[in-house]
């Protein structure tokens, strides 16, 4: 069991076998409520009442359940970081052990959720047509100075320009550095986010 998107543990493992054994008929509505609940970013997925209900529904005890919610919203906020086909992520999601049912119910519900984000991304794109970002850059080194002789010092151009406006920005290796722990910094921020 090996796929690059999800960590498997024992944890997962027996999440994943907790929720094959959920009745298929009313696993949908459960896996649509926590989906909804973790667009909304509610911080309870379900209530106390609701959790009893649930739990003589899936004839299953309080800890089953969790285990179940759990390893579903471990299993969508990894889902939601990635772009899969349909097809790869059903091949995925049978290979971690997941059956066939629960396989397409989760697929299924992928792709209602994933769809808007691509269709937004769609749009955005084809509405920047006439504002292209053009980034350019090139690698200078400063044999000496008035300050420091016979010190090579190398310094990158980086240039970023769009229609309107243009941007350059001339850095050495400790500012080039320093950007890039930045730009690390806010896609780890972004990434979160989307958890």
């Amino acid at each position: 069991m090996n796929c690059s998107w999800i960590k498997i543990t024992q944890k997962l493992v027996k999440g994943i076998l907790v929720i094959n054994q959920l009745d298929d008929t009313k696993f949908e509505q459960f896996l649509k409520r926590i989906v909804i609940k973790l667009r909304l970013q509610d911080t309870e997925i379900f209530t106390v009442d609701e959790r009893k209900k649930l739990q003589v529904i899936f004839k299953i005890d309080e800890e089953t359940l969790l285990i179940a919610i759990k390893t579903i919203i471990y299993l969508y906020k990894r889902l939601l970081k990635f772009i899969f086909m349909p097809v790869d992520l059903q091949k995925d999601l049978m290979h971690i052990g997941f059956n066939n049912e629960k396989t397409e119910f989760i697929v299924k519900m992928w792709s209602l959720e994933i769809s808007p984000t691509l269709s937004e991304l769609a749009s955005k794109e084809s509405n920047k047509c006439g504002e292209s970002l053009n980034f350019s850059w090139k690698l200078n080194t400063e044999l000496s100075s008035s300050l420091q002789k016979k010190c090579k010092i190398p310094k990158a151009y980086l240039l970023i320009s769009n229609e309107k406006e243009e941007n350059e920005m001339e850095l050495t290796h400790s500012d080039l550095y320093a950007m890039f722990i930045q730009l690390e910094s806010i896609q780890n921020d972004l990434d979160n986010l989307i958890l």
